[in-house]
């Protein structure tokens, strides 16, 4: 007979609530916690819920550093700037459209930039301008082969 999982985990709570499961209340009830560096406040909270421990055991401060860790990179996921979802979009559109469409695309991308560096100082740029006109020219008669 296969012997089942013991739970070993003496650290947590006598409701049987594990470890992890504390620290995902304790960070959703105060999400502030997870920005900064040190996590002495969330140990202090553990340790006066936790009555019976004078310190804090090695095991729940990993748990506390692994619930910390997939809370901040689930939070980065999904939070993509406005900048970077417009790109990924363009990026998209360019993949799925023909060669030639793609070459035309880049030349509209490069009069756009060239437009916006005439606009923030034509006299300062101009070696930016100058390059960006030799790349649209190439661009221009890839078109065209």
């Amino acid at each position: 007979m296969a012997k089942g999982k013991q739970n070993k985990n003496k650290s947590a709570a006598p409701e049987g609530e594990s470890v992890s499961g504390y620290f995902r209340k304790v960070f959703a009830q105060k999400p502030s916690l997870l920005k900064g560096r040190s996590n002495e406040e969330v140990l202090k909270r553990w340790l006066a819920d936790h009555p019976g421990e004078k310190e804090v055991p090695k095991g729940v401060k990993q748990g506390l550093q692994n619930v910390k860790s997939v809370l901040r990179s689930r939070s980065r996921k999904g939070h993509k700037s406005k900048a970077a979802k417009e790109a990924s979009a363009l990026t998209r559109s360019v993949r799925n459209a023909s060669p030639v469409s793609q070459l035309e695309a880049l030349e509209e991308h490069i009069d756009e930039c060239m437009t916006l560096a005439k606009i923030i100082d034509r006299d300062k740029l101009n070696d930016v301008i100058q390059h960006l006109r030799r790349a649209r020219n190439i661009v221009v008669w890839q078109t065209g082969e």
